[in-house]
């Protein structure tokens, strides 16, 4: 006779007796209690099958991978089809940058937080005047220190001060100027002639978005043509403080395969600037010097490929609070990438900074 295979009520465990007990009441060999055999069995069904976690994270992981590597596989080919290097910079001495403000210290009396000072009053009769003096005084003290560290040039990160949070934080319009700072647009010229009239070159962040106002204040929204929105920004820069420096903040890099041939093209029409974008991957050292932060990664990184496809390429090493680190510095130095550093304030890396200044007389 047949057997079936039915599971207990009472311990969960599966017993299995002969078909003739259909209906009938048997005692469960692993708990002995009483159990009624059903006369028809249910059919089971075929679940659905179950995605797995792990499984489905490690397809997710496989995807971006063969993303990332399509659109590096994309740029590479790219390479052949256009032509090599096209960035001449000869000049690397350091470059110093310059941040006026700080959205954590601002107040009522100071709303776009200028040199990081709450308590200091930009407001009223007065503030015109009393801002002006403040700005001189900070310029004169970064002028000492450019000028000790045989810097070629300066980047004042936030011309606009900063207002609002991050990611809005650093503005990167020039054009803006007069309208979102109204205490810097009656001395913005003459601080970047002062700078200039020392004998060093000038430049500003620019960032590829539009800073927008709306129903929930201001924010910085995405452009389709990068080329055009930095264009704009860089020649107003060029044309009325002469400019040549530019530190792209928050541009797209890998997330933006088309933004590589708009900047590109950019660099192209405007060969007497030197574009700093804060993210990138190989193509951008064809025309520009890719911004590295030594203490986030190995100032090398990346550095040696893009130098064998790009002959003459360099980067933009930020060596703030790394002056202990005096290999890696002179590794950048040694591969001909520029330091950049705080000018504001005598910092660690000013001093070494101007060591090696002094050593090169």
């Amino acid at each position: 006779m047949a057997k079936i295979k039915i599971p207990c009520p009472h311990c969960g465990r599966t017993l299995q007796c002969d078909e003739k007990y259909r209906d009938r009441k048997v005692k469960c060999p692993h708990c002995k209690e009483l159990m009624l055999v059903p006369i028809a069995l249910p059919q089971p069904r075929a679940e659905p099958a179950k995605r797995s976690g792990v499984k489905w994270k490690l397809k997710r992981k496989l995807f971006l991978a063969a993303s990332v590597l399509a659109v590096l596989m994309l740029a590479i080919i790219r390479l052949w089809l256009v032509p090599s290097t096209i960035l001449h910079w000869p000049d690397r001495r350091p470059i110093g940058v310059l941040f006026l403000a700080s959205h954590y210290h601002s107040s009522a009396t100071n709303p776009r937080g200028w040199f990081n000072e709450p308590s200091l009053n930009f407001t009223g009769t007065n503030g015109p005047e009393n801002f002006r003096k403040a700005l001189m005084e900070y310029t004169d003290r970064s002028l000492e220190i450019l000028k000790r560290t045989g810097a070629q040039g300066v980047i004042v990160w936030d011309l606009e001060g900063e207002q609002y949070p991050h990611k809005t934080t650093f503005i990167g319009d020039p054009r803006l100027v007069d309208r979102l700072a109204p205490e810097m647009a009656p001395v913005v010229d003459e601080f970047f002639a002062r700078l200039r009239n020392a004998g060093l070159r000038v430049g500003v962040t620019v960032r590829p978005q539009q800073l927008v106002f709306d129903a929930e204040g201001a924010h910085q929204s995405w452009v389709m043509n990068i080329k055009q929105s930095l264009l704009e920004k860089i020649d107003f820069a060029r044309t009325r403080w002469g400019a040549t420096l530019f530190y792209v903040d928050s541009n797209g890099g890998i997330r933006r395969p088309d933004e590589v041939m708009q900047m590109r093209s950019l660099a192209a029409q405007r060969p007497d600037i030197l574009l700093i974008p804060e993210h990138d991957y190989l193509p951008y050292a064809a025309f520009s010097a890719p911004y590295v932060s030594m203490r986030k990664t190995d100032g090398a990184a990346g550095g040696a490929w893009k130098r064998k496809l790009f002959p003459g390429s360099f980067q933009a090493v930020d060596i703030s609070d790394e002056a202990n680190d005096l290999p890696q510095i002179e590794a950048a130095r040694s591969r001909g990438d520029i330091l950049l550093f705080r000018a504001w304030t005598p910092t660690p890396e000013v001093r070494l900074l101007e060591s090696f200044a002094q050593a090169q007389k």
